[in-house]
């Protein structure tokens, strides 16, 4: 796999930030390195479209790069529109050296290779340029693939092979120590490169949300309509509330009014005197009937008894003047042996028909 572009600064203590026992600042890395790894997936591979990049080889010739780990393609008509140019130095310009080291983090497999390159470099510190290739292997062990150079043969390479060429606006290749590939150098014009796909990735990122904000404002719209239509009802029947109430009202108050008069016409009423009403009822009733009981309550009366005919004697109630709203509110009865009927009897004196007591 190949690494990030690692710099060649001399190795500093961090500070380590701990939560129970765990190293967070590693686990940060540990978790990027994943996340790095998953982006290079094909299912992600649709997120950034592929970079043509122009390589300069060091024959002099050209060709064409779609990737790092693939190998080169013959130039063609889309070598001219390649919009990044990279220069692949040749072997005799470079020095490799193969690490054997146990299992590291990266920071501290980072650590390492930087001491081995300030203990073996033949040039400057100011001037060594080097990255690293990890080759994986079973067991605890790694083999690191070292290629180191100096900036100032890559300058003069560029100068004699590439004249025309501006070097701080191009890339730096070596080619992978096994295998098809490359391995970038840092410190020319790869910043370029990673600017433009960093750009590419957020706009991608962007694309993807919109088009799931999109998608969820689809799934939730119908929902949404129903709420409203249901908060519209709500606010319509409170509208149509507050313009009936005063209606309401008024027909509220205008059955209390009625309870009122009902009540009033009661107190009111003329009451008729009870020995009249006794005579009254006397005189109506049929030698055959019998009275129980008899209430007098204003121009009400009600009377229970046993007559021969209870039919007969409802009959001749209701046409004797004085008497009307004649009725029975519970049916009459005829006991079993018994020569007459039970009933009862409700009626309301007319005070205007009734004809004065003498």
């Amino acid at each position: 796999m190949l690494t990030s572009p690692v710099s060649t600064r001399p190795l500093t203590q961090p500070g380590k930030a701990h939560f129970f026992g765990l190293d967070l600042a590693s686990l940060w890395r540990d978790l990027l390195a994943a996340w790095r790894d998953m982006l290079e997936w094909p299912v992600f591979a649709w997120a950034w479209p592929t970079q043509a990049v122009r390589v300069h080889l060091p024959t002099g010739g050209q060709a064409i790069s779609l990737d790092l780990r693939a190998p080169l393609t013959d130039a063609d008509k889309s070598v001219q529109s390649a919009r990044f140019e990279a220069v692949l130095l040749p072997e005799d310009l470079l020095l490799r050296r193969t690490l054997e080291l146990p299992k590291l983090q990266s920071a501290e497999l980072e650590a390492a290779v930087t001491l081995e390159i300030q203990a073996l470099s033949p040039f400057p510190a100011t001037d060594v340029i080097w990255n690293h290739e990890i080759i994986q292997q079973p067991g605890n062990t790694l083999r690191v693939q070292v290629v180191l150079t100096s900036r100032k043969l890559i300058q003069q390479h560029a100068e004699s092979v590439h004249a025309p060429l501006k070097l701080q606006d191009a890339e730096i290749w070596v080619a992978r120590a096994q295998g098809p590939g490359f391995v970038m150098l840092p410190g020319f014009g790869e910043a370029r490169r990673q600017r433009q796909s960093t750009i590419w990735r957020w706009t991608s990122v962007v694309l993807v949300l919109v088009a799931l904000a999109l998608l969820a404002a689809m799934a939730f719209t119908p929902s949404i309509k129903l709420y409203l239509r249901a908060l519209q009802a709500n606010q319509a029947m409170t509208s149509l509330g507050q313009k009936v109430s005063p209606a309401i009202a008024q027909r509220e108050a205008l059955v209390r009014l009625s309870d009122q008069l009902s009540s009033l016409a009661l107190l009111t009423d003329k009451s008729v005197p009870p020995l009249q009403t006794l005579k009254l009822v006397t005189e109506a009733l049929p030698d055959d009937t019998s009275l129980l009981t008899l209430q007098l309550q204003g121009q009400k009366v009600m009377m229970t008894g046993q007559t021969g005919n209870a039919a007969a004697l409802m009959k001749q109630l209701g046409s004797t003047p004085g008497l009307r709203d004649v009725k029975a509110p519970a049916p009459a009865t005829k006991p079993l042996g018994a020569p007459r009927e039970s009933f009862t009897i409700e009626f309301t004196l007319d005070p205007a028909q009734l004809k004065p007591a003498s």
